[in-house]
C-alpha cells in the first residue's frame, strides 16, 4: 500500500468512528440515557463492526487495542456531544444522514482491510457488509430500537450490499486513480441508503401464504 492509499485508509478509519460515535449518543438522547450510558454506546457502535471484522478474520488482538486512540475519538466525540445534546433536543430524523455516512464509510473500510488480507472476492464483499451495518445493529439493540437491518423491507443492508460488490469489482480490475474505488463504493452506498429513506424504497418481503389443504377437515 503506498503513503497515499494508507494516509487515505487512516483519516477514513478515525472519520468513521467518529460519525458513528455520533449516531451512538443521538441515539442515546432519545432514549434519555445518561452520560455514562451515552458513552458507552458511542464507543460499542463506532467499533462493533471493526471488531467482528477483526476477529472473524483471525486479526489479534483486535485493532482498538492496538491502537488504543480509537477509543479516545469515540469518547471524545461523545464528550464533544453531550452538552449539546444537553441543552437542545434534535429531531429522530438526524440520526439519519449521520449513519448513512457511517454505513458508507465502514462498508469501504471493511472491504479495503479485508482485501489487503488476501481474501477472495466474496469474503471482501461479505465482511464489507459486516463492518458497515454491525455497529449499527448493536446500538439499535442497546438503544432498545428495532436494528435497520431487521426493520421490515427496511433498504439497510441491502444498501451496503451493491457498495461491497463495486468495490470488489474495481478492485479486481485495480481501477485509477486509486481513489475512484473507495469514492464509488461509498458513493453507492450513501447515495442508495438516503435514496431509500427519501422515496422509501422497501425491500420485497416474503410473505407466506397458507395452504386451505393444510387447514384441518
Amino acid at each position: 500500500m503506498g503513503i497515499f492509499e494508507n494516509w487515505l485508509l487512516t483519516i477514513a478509519d478515525y472519520t468513521g468512528v467518529a460519525v458513528f460515535a455520533a449516531t451512538g449518543v443521538l441515539a442515546s438522547s432519545r432514549r434519555q440515557m445518561d452520560w455514562i450510558g451515552a458513552i458507552v454506546l458511542a464507543i460499542v457502535t463506532s467499533i462493533g463492526g471493526g471488531t467482528l471484522r477483526d476477529v472473524l478474520t483471525g486479526q489479534l488482538p483486535v485493532f482498538w487495542i492496538r491502537q488504543p486512540l480509537y477509543l479516545w475519538v469515540a469518547v471524545g466525540t461523545a464528550l464533544l456531544m453531550l452538552p449539546v445534546l444537553h441543552r437542545i433536543r434534535f429531531p429522530e430524523r438526524v440520526l439519519v444522514f449521520p449513519d448513512a455516512v457511517g454505513l458508507a464509510l465502514f462498508t469501504w473500510l471493511g472491504c479495503e482491510k479485508v482485501a489487503l488480507l488476501g481474501f477472495s472476492g466474496i469474503v471482501v464483499a461479505l465482511f464489507g457488509v459486516i463492518t458497515g451495518t454491525a455497529g449499527g445493529l448493536i446500538r439499535d439493540v442497546l438503544s432498545a430500537q428495532i436494528p435497520n437491518i431487521m426493520r421490515k423491507g427496511e433498504l439497510y443492508a441491502a444498501a451496503s450490499i451493491p457498495g461491497a460488490v463495486l468495490y470488489v469489482m474495481l478492485h479486481a480490475f485495480k481501477v485509477q486513480p486509486v481513489w475512484v474505488t473507495p469514492a464509488a463504493c461509498m458513493a453507492t452506498v450513501l447515495v442508495l441508503r438516503l435514496a431509500a429513506i427519501r422515496w422509501r424504497w422497501m425491500v420485497p418481503v416474503m410473505v407466506a401464504h397458507s395452504d386451505s389443504s393444510d387447514k384441518p377437515e
